[in-house]
């Protein structure tokens, strides 16, 4: 019996060859704007470097440096030099080199991930402790502003300083567009593995991102060590002073550090993705015991203080997340033991660390069960006998926040001073949204400010659409200010 032919299921051989030009060309495009941008990109921190961290050093602008500045290029500049002489000197020979070859380019992404992913990662760690330090010489901003308009550029530092954040999301941009318009194998398995090695880089810096929208914590996160994870939980709570026994989980967003983890309530204002996380708890590192399995449900864990005097069962959303973070913590609390273990001069460490041992789950003790369940501890019995009372711990031991309920209607928190809510702003530039909870930008953009966060991050609700997220307050500026910018000569092109 003779098929006829489905509509649709093979084309004409007039039109394959005419599709695979087209795919061919819109590939040189991309391409082409891979190199043009990166061209760009070695031009704008470049600028930076010599037109603001090289200032520092210029004798004739001391008399505007502040203070605070001197001595703290590092902090305010982060790595950037060793970003700018990686791309100046190596990336982009190595794309210019393969502009004509796809596979090639994707390889130049491939090689060179480990550096990608160290160079952005310490970057990307850095981002608050530049904001911190911007924000306290905010009340002398005559050195920046004087080399902002030596450059004559149209942003702030604040919003230069964000070009590699913005960068590292163009690049999967732009090998999503490549590996749309390449039908060969081996391209795409190496545009696939490029695509990959950046999406890792660019969590690293959503991770980093998640930071700034921290409210309420007095603490300083600079000094907590790498981030190493972050995610949303349902946790159980219970201390030894309160005699309830909560039967509700809180749902709370945990930060993991090197030294703390971060409990934090985590709000979608008005049903959006959007991230905003109110300080409730934080526990030392040094101070924590792990018990990896609980009665009831496999993806929980738990994290507990000296004599169990604090418990908080953990339930992650899967036991693939609960397993990461147990290796995590793990690892953190082994790498202490050997810390410990290391040092010759243990009369302290003696007395105060005992090695992991066995326990049972609180949810196990008293009852019928078999077999105690893995438990990692550090600290043992007396590491905190010096914190009597968790409630009256010193600053450098930040505890429970001002109000420690563990209810979930609980919104009081302080802010710090800054620019009133309901102001009206106007973008300075475009800006492209890292993760969910940012906001793409068009230059020249109306907005309103809805909530002024950490690290230079506001909330705002775009005009005329009415989407609302986290934009960078760099980008900025009330409609009210009368600007003087058609005077300047503006520098090259604000995009990458």
């Amino acid at each position: 019996m003779e098929m006829c032919p489905i509509e649709g299921d093979s084309s004409s051989p007039e039109s394959e060859p005419r599709d695979i030009e087209a795919s061919r060309l819109k590939r040189g495009h991309v391409l082409t704007e891979l190199v043009e941008t990166e061209r760009v990109y070695v031009a704008e921190l470049g600028s930076i470097i010599k037109g603001y961290k090289m200032e520092m050093m210029n004798e004739s602008m001391t008399h505007l440096l502040p203070a605070g500045l001197i001595g703290k290029s590092d902090v305010l500049f982060g790595n950037i030099d060793e970003i700018y002489h990686f791309h100046g000197d190596t990336f982009l020979r190595d794309l210019e080199n393969c502009i004509l070859n796809t596979e090639l380019v994707a390889l130049c992404f491939v090689q060179r991930r480990e550096i990608f992913f160290r160079l952005y990662s310490y970057y990307c760690q850095n981002i608050t402790r530049s904001e911190q330090l911007r924000e306290q010489i905010q009340n002398e901003p005559q050195f920046l502003v004087a080399c902002q308009q030596k450059l004559g550029h149209k942003l702030p530092l604040a919003a230069y300083l964000l070009k590699p954040v913005q960068r590292i999301t163009k690049y999967q941009l732009l090998l999503k567009d490549l590996l749309k318009y390449s039908d060969e194998a081996p391209c795409c398995n190496e545009l696939q593995e490029a695509l990959d090695c950046m999406l890792v880089v660019l969590k690293c810096v959503n991770d980093s991102m998640h930071q700034t929208a921290i409210t309420g914590f007095g603490g300083d996160l600079t000094t907590q060590g790498e981030l190493l994870l972050q995610g949303s939980f349902s946790v159980w709570s219970s201390r030894k002073r309160e005699r309830l026994l909560r039967l509700k989980p809180s749902q709370r967003h945990i930060f993991l550090y090197e030294k703390a983890m971060i409990f934090c309530k985590h709000s979608k204002p008005q049903a959006h993705n959007k991230a905003t996380y109110h300080f409730k708890r934080y526990l030392k590192m040094s101070q924590i015991g792990l018990t990896e399995s609980v009665k009831g449900d496999t993806r929980r864990f738990e994290i507990w203080l000296q004599g169990r005097a604090e418990v908080h069962t953990i339930q992650a959303s899967s036991i693939e997340v609960k397993q990461a973070w147990v290796r995590q913590i793990k690892g953190v609390l082994m790498s202490q033991l050997a810390e410990l273990k290391g040092k010759q001069n243990t009369a302290l460490a003696k007395s105060n660390h005992k090695p992991l041992r066995q326990t049972i789950s609180w949810e196990q003790q008293g009852g019928n069960v078999s077999g105690s369940l893995r438990t990692l501890s550090v600290d043992g019995n007396s590491v905190l006998s010096h914190v009597t009372d968790i409630s009256q711990s010193t600053e450098d031991d930040v505890a429970w926040s001002s109000e420690n309920s563990n209810t979930d209607d609980e919104d009081a928190f302080s802010e710090n001073p800054g620019p009133a809510p309901g102001g009206r702003y106007m973008a300075l530039a475009d800006y492209c949204a890292v993760g969910q909870s940012e906001v793409t930008m068009r230059e020249g953009d109306h907005l309103e400010l809805l909530k002024v966060g950490c690290a230079g991050w506001w909330f705002v609700k775009l005009f005329g659409t009415g989407i609302e997220g986290w934009a960078p307050a760099a980008y900025l500026e009330p409609v009210s200010r009368k600007t003087s910018r058609s005077s300047q000569s503006v520098n090259s092109q604000e995009t990458i």
